[in-house]
């Protein structure tokens, strides 16, 4: 009886021990309610978590009453279409935590905006504490995914493949260079921009809390 409450206890101990290491993963999350001097009000929603492997998971939920105006980027950069206020839903797949600020990636997978689904999404937030003076912060921007669909080929040499493979680029003179692969990934992630190179939004009004854990 004495060996049973003991091994009891034991395995109590190791989870007691093991406990502050998942309590110190990585995370960001909140609730932001705010407006800018046109009144529409926009609500965030989100929450991160860094897994010990590396990986992300998380999702955010933005609903915005301003009007969104999507524009021909890629001809004159007309207006090709208005909408009376949008909302997104992302899935996170990458996330940087440095003190007190958090950014994150992901891809937009609903939209009541159906130009917006598939898009990249940075999410980079500030969290100041429970404190009047000096608000959480926020900001974040909609990207386009990157996409090469061509292939550097000879036109001289109908049998050429083209630059299709991939290769590391490294110092020759170091020989413990890891390199980068190439081509490189284009996609906006948290990698993209220095996390203090942000922006954040000054609004009017403001309402809620956030919460970034190093």
């Amino acid at each position: 009886m004495r060996v049973k409450a003991f091994a009891s206890l034991l395995a109590l101990l190791l989870l007691a021990i093991a406990a502050p290491d998942n309590a110190r993963a990585e995370s960001a999350a909140g609730s932001y309610r705010f407006s800018f001097e046109d009144g529409a009000t926009k609500t965030l929603d989100f929450d991160a978590v860094k897994r010990a492997d590396g990986s992300t998971v998380g999702q955010m939920y933005l609903t915005d009453e301003a009007t969104l105006v999507l524009r021909d980027v890629d001809g004159a950069g007309d207006t090709s279409a208005k909408y009376a206020g949008y909302n997104i839903k992302a899935t996170f797949d990458n996330m940087v935590v440095n003190k007190n600020q958090a950014v994150m990636s992901g891809v937009i997978t609903d939209s009541s905006v159906r130009e917006l689904i598939g898009k990249r999404v940075l999410l980079t937030v500030e969290d100041n504490g429970d404190n009047t003076r000096v608000p959480d912060k926020v900001t974040w921007g909609i990207y386009n995914p990157v996409t090469r669909d061509w292939v550097a080929t000879d036109a001289e040499r109908k049998d050429d493949d083209g630059a299709s493979l991939k290769w590391r680029a490294t110092d020759a003179e170091r020989k413990d260079d890891e390199g980068i692969e190439m081509p490189r990934d284009e996609s906006t992630t948290t990698a993209s921009f220095p996390l203090d190179s942000y922006d954040f939004v000054q609004p009017e009004t403001e309402s809620g809390d956030i919460r970034v854990a190093p």
